[in-house]
C-alpha cells in the first residue's frame, strides 16, 4: 500500500498498470508456462515421435462380411457371461444361474453337461432387501475348477451372498454336491473385476470379501492379504492370474500408495505369493502371507519425459518363444492412459525373466508418514530373504514376516520386453480390453511370429504382429494385419478364446456380456491378387500359384506358396489387374475388398493430435486476452481511459476530491480554506503525567490533507 505523504514514483506507474491489466491477463500469465512446457515436451519427444504414428489396417472386415457362430444364452436377459475353462473341445461359460457346456466348433450346446444353480427365496430376499434390483439378486457363476476325475468346485455369486459347491459325479452320471461359503473366493457383484487360479488342489483368488466391495485380498484357504493395510493392496482391479515355478503371479491395478504429487495416480503391478506359504508361527500372523511381494510394470514410450500406459487391462498366460534368435518366456498385456487424460492403448510384452529380477531387486520404504519413498538400503533386510520361498514359513522370525508385510513393494519396476510398447492406439472412440496370442506362427521364409488379437470396448478386434521379432528383443515393425468390426453397434468384448485345430486352421471364440461369438482367423480369400496376398503380412495366408488364388495354409491347396513376413515377393508382379500393394503406405493402394481400410474413418497421429493442441492453446490465449482487454475497457467505462504512466490522473483525483460542495458539517468539507476532514482521527497525544504534550497541538483545527493514494 502506498502510504500517506508518498509520491508515486513512474515504476510505480508500472506497478499499477499491472494490477489493472491483471483481471483479462492473469488466464493468460497461467496458461504460458503450460504452452511452454507442451512445446518443450514435444521437442524432447522428437526422436521418438515417429514410434506413435497410428498404423493402419491392412484391410477392415465389417460384420456382414463375417461367417460367425452364434450361441446367445438367454436372449431375454443378460447373462453376464465368463469364460471359466476350456475343457478339451468344450468351453465351460458361466452365466446367470447356469454354467454352459459349448462346442468350440460350432458352438452348440451340450444341455446334459448343463449346470443349473438359482439362489434361494430367502438370499434373494435379503440381497431385495438391501437396495439390489432383480438381475443383481440372480447367481453369477464366476469361479470352475475341475478337483479330479468327476469332480468340480463351483462358485456363484449368489444373489451378493457368495457360495461354493463342490460337485461330485455319482455312478448313474448324478452329481452331488455340498455347500461352503464363498466369501474372498468369488466375487459379490457379477460385473466385479476379479480373477483366479486353481493349483495343486488349492483355489487362489483375487477378489473383494464384503458387500460394499471395499475390502479386496488375495486369498487362499486361511491366508490373505491385510485389508487395513494399503501398502498391500489399495482398491485393486484384478486382471489376470497364473502360477509359474514356486509362485502363483496376480496382475491388476491399483491406486498408487508411493505417488506423492497431488491427487491420485493407478500403476500397473504384479503379484506373487509362494505356493508353499502357509503363514506366520505367531498366532496373530497364522493367517497372513508371508511371501507376498508386488513391483510395478511399466508400459511407457521411452524418452526424456516417457509417456505412460498406467492401467493395464488384460494379460495373455506365459508364451515360449524365439525371439532374436534366443529362447524367452513372455507374457503380453494391454494397457490404458487414464479415463480423464489423452486417451490412448497400447501393447507391452515383459519378460519373466525381468519380473522374477525385481523381485530379488530393492524393497521400498516411506519411513515416515511425509517422507519420499526410497529404496531399503541392503544391510536392513534381514535373512532369509522376506518373499522368498522356505521350507517352513511358520519357522520364520517374527521381524523377517513383517518386515515383509511393510515392505511388499519393489522399488524397481519390470521393464518392456522390447524397450517400449509393442503397437500404440490414439482414438477417443475406444480403448483396448483384451488380448489373446497364437504364439510362434511360421511363415514360409522360416521365420516366426505371435499372432496378436486385440479387442476393445468397441467391439472391434485388431489383428496385429510384430514382422521383427525374429531380428531381435529391441527390434520392431508392428503390423496391423486387419480391422475385425465384430457387431453391428459398440459391445465391450469381456474375453476371447483361440480354438485351434488340425491343419492350423482356427477360431476365435469372443465373449460380451450377453452372447458367444465364433469367427475365423483369417481372411485371406479377400485378396484376389499375389501382391495384395502376400503384402496382408497374415501368416495364415499365402498366394497358391498353381490356383492362382490366396488361401489359407492349412487348404487342401497345393503347389507353389508364395509369402514373405515383409510384405512383399521378388515372384510377385509389381502390378497386378485388381491390387497393387504400396510398401510405403503399408496399405492395399487400389481394390475394393483388401483396401477397404481406406473407406475408414480418419486416424489421426499423436503427433497430429500434439500440433492441434497446442494450436488451440495459442488461439485461446490470443482470443481471451484481445477479449479481456475489451471487455474490461467496455465495463470500467472513461475510468481507465487515462495513461497510467503519468502522476496527472492522481493528480485529477484528488483535485475532484478538493472541489467537492460543502456540506452542512463545516467540520467536514471547506471548499475555500481547503478544510478536509482527515481519514486520520485528530487526536491530541498526552505525556506520561496525564498532561497534554505541549508540542501537540490543542484546538480543534483539523488537519490538512496530504496527497496521497491507497491502493
Amino acid at each position: 500500500m502506498v502510504g500517506a505523504g508518498s509520491v508515486v514514483s513512474p515504476s510505480m506507474g508500472v506497478a499499477l498498470r499491472r494490477r489493472v491489466l491483471a483481471p483479462h491477463t492473469m488466464l493468460a500469465l497461467h496458461l504460458l508456462p503450460a504452452v511452454v512446457v507442451l512445446f518443450a515436451a514435444r521437442a524432447d519427444a522428437t526422436p521418438s515421435i515417429s514410434f506413435l504414428n497410428d498404423h493402419k489396417p491392412r484391410s477392415i472386415t465389417l460384420p456382414d462380411e463375417l461367417e460367425a457362430q452364434i450361441f446367445p444364452g438367454n436372449s431375454s436377459v443378460t447373462d453376464y457371461f465368463r469364460l471359466l475353462q476350456r475343457d478339451g473341445d468344450s468351453l465351460l461359460i458361466g452365466a446367470r444361474n447356469i454354467v454352459y457346456n459349448i462346442s468350440i466348433h460350432n458352438l452348440e450346446e451340450n444341455y446334459s453337461q448343463r449346470i443349473v444353480w438359482y439362489s434361494t427365496d430367502t438370499d434373494s430376499s435379503v440381497c431385495f432387501n438391501k437396495g439390489k434390483s432383480v438381475a443383481d439378486c440372480q447367481n453369477y457363476i464366476r469361479v470352475l475348477a475341475k478337483e479330479g476325475d468327476g469332480q468340480f468346485l463351483v462358485c456363484g455369486t449368489n444373489a451378493y451372498k457368495p457360495l461354493c459347491r463342490h460337485y461330485a459325479q455319482q455312478a448313474d452320471g448324478s452329481f452331488n454336491f455340498t455347500e461352503t461359503n464363498g466369501a474372498g473366493q468369488c466375487p459379490y457383484d457379477p460385473r466385479h473385476n476379479s480373477t483366479y487360479v486353481y493349483v495343486d488342489g488349492e483355489l487362489y483368488s483375487g477378489t473383494v470379501a464384503d458387500f460394499q466391495g471395499t475390502i479386496p485380498l488375495i486369498f487362499r484357504q486361511p491366508l490373505k492379504t491385510d485389508h487395513n493395510d494399503y501398502k498391500q493392496l489399495n482398491a485393486p482391479d484384478f486382471v489376470h492370474s497364473f502360477d509359474y515355478g514356486d509362485f502363483v503371479f496376480f496382475f491388476f491395478r491399483e491406486t498408487a500408495v508411493e505417488y506423492m504429487n497431488c491427487g491420485k495416480r493407478v500403476y500397473s503391478r504384479v503379484a506373487r505369493v509362494c505356493k508353499g506359504d502357509r503363514g506366520g508361527g505367531p498366532q496373530r500372523l497364522k493367517n497372513s502371507w508371508t511371501s507376498f511381494l508386488k513391483s510395478r510394470l511399466n508400459c511407457s514410450v521411452p524418452g526424456g519425459y516417457p509417456f505412460y500406459f498406467d492401467e493395464i487391462q488384460s494379460t495373455t498366460d506365459i508364451i515360449t518363444g524365439i525371439y532374436g534368435g534366443e529362447s524367452h518366456e513372455i507374457i503380453y498385456a494391454v494397457f490404458t492412459t487414464p479415463p480423464n487424460s489423452i486417451p490412448g492403448s497400447a501393447v507391452c510384452a515383459f519378460s519373466m525373466r525381468a519380473i522374477l529380477d525385481t523381485f530379488e531387486g530393492s524393497f521400498k520404504e516411506q519411513q515416515t508418514l511425509n517422507s519420499n519413498w526410497l529404496p531399503v538400503h541392503l544391510s536392513k533386510v534381514p535373512e532369509p530373504r522376506p518373499g522368498s520361498c522356505v521350507a517352513d514359513s511358520q519357522t520364520l522370525p517374527e521381524f523377517n514376516v513383517n518386515f515383509a508385510k511393510d515392505h511388499s513393494l519393489m522399488d524397481e519396476a519390470v521393464p518392456g520386453f522390447f524397450g517400449r510398447p509393442l503397437l500404440i492406439k490414439a482414438f477417443f472412440e475406444h480403448r483396448f480390453t483384451k488380448i489373446v496370442v497364437d504364439p510362434q506362427v511360421n511363415f514360409q521364409d522360416g521365420k516366426t511370429v505371435d499372432v496378436l488379437f486385440i479387442a476393445t470396448d468397441g467391439g472391434i478386434i485388431f489383428k496385429a504382429i510384430n514382422a521383427q521379432s525374429s531380428a531381435g528383443v529391441e527390434s520392431i515393425d508392428p503390423v496391423i494385419i486387419e480391422e475385425i468390426r465384430v457387431f453391428d453397434r459398440p459391445v465391450p468384448i469381456v474375453n476371447m478364446q483361440l480354438a485351434k485345430q488340425a491343419g492350423g486352421e482356427g477360431k476365435l471364440i469372443i465373449i460380451t456380456d450377453d452372447e458367444v461369438k465364433s469367427i475365423d482367423l483369417h481372411r485371406c480369400h479377400r485378396a484376389s491378387s499375389c501382391s495384395a496376398c502376400v503384402g496382408l503380412q497374415d501368416p495364415y495366408c499365402g498366394w497358391f500359384v498353381g490356383q492362382g488364388r490366396c488361401g489359407s495354409l492349412g487348404s487342401q491347396f497345393t503347389g507353389p506358396v508364395f509369402q514373405n513376413v515383409s510384405g512383399h515377393h521378388y515372384q510377385c508382379s509389381n502390378s497386378d489387374d485388381n491390387d497393387v500393394y504400396n510398401p510405403s503406405t503399408q496399405i492395399q493402394t487400389t481394390g475394393p475388398v483388401v483396401g477397404a481400410s481406406l473407406e475408414g474413418p480418419p486416424i489421426y497421429s499423436a503427433e497430429t493430435l500434439a500440433i492441434a493442441v497446442t494450436t488451440a492453446c495459442v488461439a485461446a490465449l490470443v482470443i481471451g486476452f484481445i477479449s479481456g482487454f475489451l471487455f474490461s475497457r467496455k465495463c470500467r467505462g472513461d475510468e481507465y481511459a487515462h495513461t497510467y504512466s503519468e502522476t496527472p490522473y492522481l493528480d485529477s483525483k484528488l483535485s475532484k476530491r478538493d472541489n467537492l460542495v460543502p456540506s452542512a458539517d463545516p467540520n467536514m468539507y471547506t471548499a475555500n480554506n481547503k478544510h478536509i476532514n482527515n481519514l486520520v482521527t485528530n487526536y491530541n497525544p498526552k505525556n506520561i503525567n496525564g498532561k497534554s504534550n505541549t508540542n501537540t497541538t490543542t484546538d480543534s483545527k483539523l488537519l490538512k490533507p496530504a496527497k496521497c493514494a491507497y491502493i
